[in-house]
């Protein structure tokens, strides 16, 4: 296994969106919002992608952990850990105290969020979607 900061493939990046359950997306798309991200972790088994993470925002105030993904044939060995810690490592580094830093997550992940200070929202918050209108 080996970990790489850099950007993968879109083409890649869609391949294991569907090995992972996560959902296809449109490959143009996705290409921009790899190239748009703040921070990317890849970790490949030889050539192939298993398991991805990313952080998109402003760089100031503003901060998403999104897409932590592993292929199905390759969970539960600790990967999705390796990469939070490593998205965990660049928040120690390159944000503030009053920065804002939030995820979505699917359960049972919350728990692995857990461990890397993730908490669920008090009750005087909420989080919200906003529904798209499809066309």
């Amino acid at each position: 296994m080996k970990m790489l900061y850099e950007k993968p493939k879109a083409e890649d990046y869609v391949s294991l969106r569907l090995r992972s359950g996560m959902g296809n997306k449109d490959l143009e798309r996705s290409r921009k919002a790899i190239t748009n991200s703040l921070f990317t972790v890849s970790l490949y088994d030889k050539e192939k992608l298993i398991g991805f993470g990313r952080i998109v925002g402003d760089g100031g105030i503003t901060y998403v952990v999104s897409d932590i993904m592993v292929d199905e044939k390759y969970r539960r060995k600790g990967f999705a850990d390796q990469i939070m810690k490593e998205l965990n490592n660049y928040f120690e580094k390159n944000t503030f105290e009053d920065s804002y830093i939030c995820l979505i997550a699917n359960s049972p992940a919350d728990v692995l969020y857990c461990k890397y200070r993730f908490e669920y929202l008090p009750p005087n918050m909420c989080g919200m979607l906003r529904g798209q209108i499809l066309k």
